[in-house]
């Protein structure tokens, strides 16, 4: 593996327990409410599916019942190790990295799933993403996330507007595709210390005092309600093959 490669495992083999911590402390029931999605729309049950980049498995418990063969690809060992403690006995947790399982696995699935991937990107890579099935593609992203009290002064999150991107990619390829959006809100009480600790490092003490007493007055704490949407793209690449005449690389 190129030294890129071991960058990049070593990069989420140490992130990988942070990261199933934020997953189990997320009170969203989005794993679920997407597995009801897929099966009203009868895309699953399926046969074999597979899960690219599928980190520590969050959307295994729900999936994973209502298909034949299951193959979860992470390029982290520690992630796969995460995954294990949740998988059946029919879910294979493959390790290696996206865009060499892409190019060296010839077996076509009937579903090939991604969410929240960072390493589907160009047209390249959604390409070889289409190439992997031979029914239906999922991509499934984080596309909105906004709160009340600190999202006006953050910086946005451009990775949000992947989808938006995965969408002009595929209207260029002429790939028809539909859209589903999951909706979430929350709301949590923040401490005006905890606010100010936050920002601390990012405004002048003169502006943080102004951002304080503008929204927070005089109170110690406020409730601040925050948005999550979801959004799912799903397409048939048989559509792409045979009615659209999509030239897809060969493997």
């Amino acid at each position: 593996m190129s030294d890129y490669f071991n960058e990049l495992e070593a990069f989420w083999d140490e992130f990988a327990e942070e990261y199933e911590i934020i997953q189990q402390e997320s009170a969203l029931p989005i794993a679920q409410e997407l597995c009801d999605f897929l099966l009203i729309q009868k895309i699953l049950p399926c046969q074999t599916f597979l899960d690219l980049a599928g980190g520590t498995g969050r959307y295994l418990p729900a999936l994973q019942q209502y298909v034949e063969t299951y193959d979860l690809v992470d390029i982290s060992k520690k992630m796969l190790s995460l995954a294990a403690t949740k998988a059946d006995s029919h879910v294979r947790l493959i390790k290696q990295a996206q865009e060499i399982f892409l190019s060296q696995h010839t077996h076509r699935y009937d579903l090939v799933f991604s969410a929240m991937n960072p390493a589907l990107q160009t047209q390249a890579d959604l390409l070889a993403f289409c190439q992997a099935s031979r029914d239906w593609c999922l991509i499934f992203r984080l596309v909105k996330e906004e709160d009340q009290l600190f999202s006006s002064y953050e910086k946005s999150n451009p990775d949000l507007l992947l989808n938006e991107h995965y969408k002009q990619l595929l209207a260029d390829l002429k790939i028809p595709y539909h859209t589903k959006r999951f909706c979430y809100s929350q709301q949590e009480m923040i401490h005006r210390e905890f606010f100010q600790a936050y920002f601390s490092n990012e405004f002048s003490p003169a502006e943080l005092a102004n951002m304080i007493k503008q929204n927070f007055g005089t109170a110690d704490q406020k409730l601040n309600q925050s948005f999550f949407d979801f959004e799912l793209i799903y397409f048939q690449v048989s559509n792409a093959y045979n009615k659209k005449e999509v030239k897809f690389p060969r493997s």
